[in-house]
C-alpha cells in the first residue's frame, strides 16, 4: 500500500487514504477514487460518500457501508440534524461486517465512569501474553481500528479498544474531550482488574499515551502512535505562519475578540480551519474558537516527561501535516525513563511519512508489534 493522490484539497485527500489505506476489507478503491476525485466542498463529500453508503448497504457489504457512512459522518457540523442517524448507521454496520465478514471474537462492554458509560471492544487472544489498551484522538471512533488491530489476537495479544471523553459515544452523553485522560484509562484498567499492560494512543491518542503512562503506572508500555505534546500549537498549526504567530500572541494577551473574529474569517477560507474548529468546538463543548482554545492549552506534557518508569515507544511521519515534526523532536530529547524510550520516523521513501502512516499503517502496526514482543519478553 501507498498515499495516494486521489483529491488536490489535503484535507480531503487525506481522509479518503484514510479509508484506502485498509484497502479491500474497507471500501471498493475505484469506486472511492472515481467519486471523490472532483469533490470540493463539504456539501459534496457528504453526498459523494453517502451514495457509496447507500449502495453498499444495498448490496449488503457491510464494512464498506459502516466505512462510508463514517466518512459521511466525519465533516458534519455538530448541528446537522443528520448527524446522529449517519453515526448510529455506521456503528450497526461495523458490527455487521465484524459478525458476518471478519468473523471476528469480540466482545462490547460498557464501563462505568463518573456520570456515563465509556465503550469498549475485547478481541481476546486464546494463550494472551498481554493486553494491550488501544484509543483514538480527535475524531475518531474505536470500531475504524478493528481491521488495524483485530488480528493482534493471532500475535498473542488481548486488544481492549476504548472510547474515552469526546470520542465516539461519550460525546452523546455530554462526556466531552479533556487533557487528564489518565482518569477514564484508570477507569478502564480497574474494570478488567489489569496489573500490567500495554497503551497505544493512535493520533492525538499519543498524547493521551504518554500523559496516562505518567500517572498510571499499571501501564507497563506506551506507544504514541505518533506523537504529540501540545494540543493548542498543533490546532494553531493547521493555519499559514503569520496568522499562527498572530493567535498565539493574541491568545497570550487574552484577545478572545481578535482570536474569534479572525478565526472566523479563516474558517470562510480553508477547509481544515473550518472542520478544525468546528470539530474541536464539539468535542470540548465550547462555543466559541477562544474557549476552545483555552482547552486546547491544558493538553501538553510540560513537566511529566522526564520520569517514566514504562517503556516507551515515539513514532512520527516526516511529512505529516497534523503534527509539527518539532513535537518529536521534542519529546526525543525530553522523554527519560528508567526502562528503554525509543523513537522511529518514518519516511517516504518506506512510504510511512503521513500522519499514523496512513497509506501504509502496517509498517507502523509491524513496528508497534515487533516492539511489544521485545518489551513483554523481557518482562516474562
Amino acid at each position: 500500500m501507498a498515499y495516494e493522490y486521489v483529491n488536490p484539497i489535503k484535507q480531503f485527500n487525506f481522509q479518503i487514504n484514510r479509508v484506502l489505506t485498509y484497502g479491500d476489507a474497507a471500501c471498493s478503491r475505484q469506486e472511492v477514487t472515481e467519486s471523490l476525485s472532483c469533490v470540493r466542498t463539504f456539501a459534496q463529500w457528504n453526498q459523494a460518500w453517502l451514495t457509496l453508503a447507500e449502495k453498499a448497504e444495498r448490496e449488503k457489504r457491510w464494512l464498506h457501508a459502516a466505512y462510508y457512512y463514517r466518512m459521511t459522518e466525519f465533516f458534519m457540523k455538530a448541528d446537522n440534524p443528520q448527524k446522529m442517524q449517519t453515526y448510529r448507521k455506521c456503528i450497526e454496520y461495523f458490527y455487521k461486517g465484524f459478525d458476518s465478514e471478519l468473523h471476528l471474537s469480540y466482545r462490547k462492554d460498557e464501563i462505568p465512569f463518573e456520570e456515563g458509560m465509556l465503550n469498549s471492544i475485547v478481541i481476546p487472544a486464546s494463550d494472551s501474553k498481554g493486553t494491550v489498551l488501544v484509543c483514538g484522538g480527535y475524531d475518531s471512533f474505536m470500531e475504524e481500528f478493528v481491521l488495524q488491530v483485530g488480528t493482534w489476537a493471532e500475535r498473542g495479544y488481548t486488544v481492549i479498544l476504548f472510547e474515552g471523553p469526546g470520542q465516539g459515544i461519550c460525546l452523546h452523553q455530554n462526556m466531552y474531550f479533556r487533557y487528564d485522560f489518565e482518569k477514564p484509562v484508570s477507569a478502564v484498567i480497574d474494570f478488567y482488574g489489569l496489573n500490567r499492560c500495554a497503551m497505544i494512543g493512535i493520533s492525538w491518542g499519543g498524547y493521551f499515551a504518554l500523559r496516562s503512562a505518567a500517572f498510571e503506572k499499571r501501564i507497563a508500555a506506551a506507544v504514541a502512535y505518533d506523537v504529540m505534546d501540545n494540543g493548542f500549537e498543533v490546532m494553531t498549526n493547521i493555519f499559514p505562519a503569520p496568522v499562527s504567530s498572530l493567535i498565539r500572541l493574541a491568545y497570550r494577551k487574552q484577545w478572545a475578540g481578535i482570536i474569534n473574529a479572525v478565526t472566523g474569517l479563516l474558517c470562510k477560507k480553508s477547509i481544515l480551519a473550518d472542520w478544525g474548529l468546528s470539530q474541536g468546538t464539539y468535542i470540548t463543548g465550547t462555543k466559541t474558537a477562544y474557549e476552545f482554545y483555552q482547552k486546547l492549552a491544558e493538553h501538553n506534557l510540560d513537566g511529566i516527561t522526564g520520569h517514566y518508569t514504562q517503556d516507551i515507544l515515539l513514532l512520527a511521519g516526516e511529512k505529516d501535516h497534523y503534527i509539527p515534526l518539532s513535537q518529536f523532536w521534542r519529546l526525543k530529547e525530553k522523554v527519560h525513563s528508567d526502562k528503554s524510550v525509543t523513537s522511529r520516523l518514518f519516511t517516504e521513501a518506506e512510504g510511512g511519512e503521513q500522519h499514523c502512516q496512513i497509506g501504509n499503517h502496517m509498517l507502523a502496526m509491524n513496528t508497534i508489534l515487533d516492539w511489544l514482543d521485545n518489551v513483554f519478553a523481557d518482562k516474562k
